[in-house]
């Protein structure tokens, strides 16, 4: 006889364990609440990304819990970010990181995290659970899932879904803007020449200016390798995202130099990055959404673990005082959107306009890099990066 399909009820439901949801269960540990973290994978599991962990992330770890951080620390799958070169034109600049910066594969880093959570939470953990549908109703939201027979009601839901976020399309209605989306490439290369592990490498082309190619050093002399542009200019310029890659390496003097005994490592896989460089609802009735969900990527560097990792954390305060007023209305969950912003908001305006900028007037690199000759005109440079 088949089981019956049955409701799980939890305080709160998480969906994604990438560092988003997983940053947001570890920050509600000692909260008292009945907590679920869903995730369509199996751990560990690969994330298509740049791969660069800023210091943000590892200060958010450490604002929840020093052992966190502690643990990072002894986390060999990584690499320390001294400093990062700029590449133009034949021209090199190089800027030293003052704070702490990595370069980890996702696969690695987000199996950090979600040990984290089994390790030091009492969270329910559903894996290869993919939701479906999010249905609204008087006491909070309920979730249906295409492969799953159950039910699960929660009071609060934490979208932390990703880039192609259910929770946001269906709670939001959000739909694509390619004006503040990138779409990008990315593959992993072993035996790139004149690597140093310290030092992740930009390359800029004319050609395909404001946009940048990426070299990441990673463990085991592998490098991630990627490439981005706004989805909207690749509509327009009609642009095989793919093969302007490889076109890149191969008509940069540099590049192509360092990549002549390399070897790609897999295939090259594309995935987008909703930028956070318009301003969208973050919050409603008994939902907040977090990471890549709500569209927090920096315009400019295209990091978004740092913010997905604050978000979450920001998105677990808030839901503790929503249950400490018993209030759940999408009034009193704006005040996480406030949060959000009061922590990133102008940060995310100011790299907007830069991009903007950068996009009308290229020729505002040749300015920098002649510039930055200048120490002190470098260092208020780097300030800003």
């Amino acid at each position: 006889m088949l089981a019956q399909p049955k409701t799980r009820q939890y305080d709160v439901i998480i969906t994604g364990a990438g560092p988003a949801g997983c940053a947001c269960a570890l920050a509600l540990k000692d909260s008292g609440l009945r907590v679920a973290l869903l995730d369509k994978a199996s751990f560990p599991r690969d994330k298509v990304c740049g791969d660069a962990i800023p210091g943000r992330a590892i200060k958010v770890l450490k604002q929840i819990d020093a052992r966190y951080e502690d643990a990072f620390e002894h986390f060999t799958q990584k690499c320390d970010t001294k400093s990062t070169s700029l590449h133009y034109k034949g021209r090199s600049l190089t800027f030293d990181w003052v704070g702490d910066a990595y370069t980890c594969t996702r696969m690695e880093f987000d199996n950090f995290l979600f040990s984290l959570v089994k390790e030091h939470t009492a969270t329910d953990i559903f894996t290869e659970t993919l939701p479906h549908s999010f249905i609204k109703n008087e006491d909070g939201i309920s979730i249906a899932f295409k492969n799953k027979p159950d039910t699960f009601h929660t009071k609060i839901l934490i979208g932390a879904d990703g880039a192609q976020s259910v929770a946001a399309k269906q709670l939001t209605n959000r739909t694509l803007d390619r004006n503040h989306h990138v779409g990008s490439v990315r593959a992993y290369f072993s035996n790139v020449s004149g690597m140093d592990s310290g030092k992740t490498e930009i390359y800029f082309s004319r050609k395909f200016l404001p946009s940048y190619l990426w070299v990441f050093p990673l463990p085991d002399n592998m490098c991630n390798v990627g490439f981005g542009m706004l989805s909207g200019e690749i509509a327009k310029r009609k642009i095989n995202i793919k093969q302007a890659f490889y076109e890149f390496i191969d008509q940069d003097p540099i590049l192509k130099d360092k990549f002549i005994d390399a070897k790609q490592v897999g295939d090259l896989e594309g995935f987008g990055l909703p930028l956070g460089s318009r301003t969208l609802p973050y919050s409603g009735a008994s939902f907040m959404l977090a990471g890549d969900a709500a569209s927090l990527i920096d315009p400019i560097s295209g990091d978004g673990i740092g913010n997905a990792m604050l978000s979450g954390k920001l998105a677990a305060g808030h839901a503790i005082k929503c249950f400490e007023k018993n209030n759940f209305t999408a009034t009193f969950m704006s005040g996480y959107d406030t949060a959000l912003l009061d922590k990133i908001g102008v940060e995310l305006k100011t790299r907007h306009k830069a991009q903007q900028t950068l996009s009308k007037m290229p020729w505002m690199l040749d300015a920098i890099f002649l510039a930055c000759r200048n120490k002190a005109i470098k260092r208020i440079v780097q300030k800003r990066l």
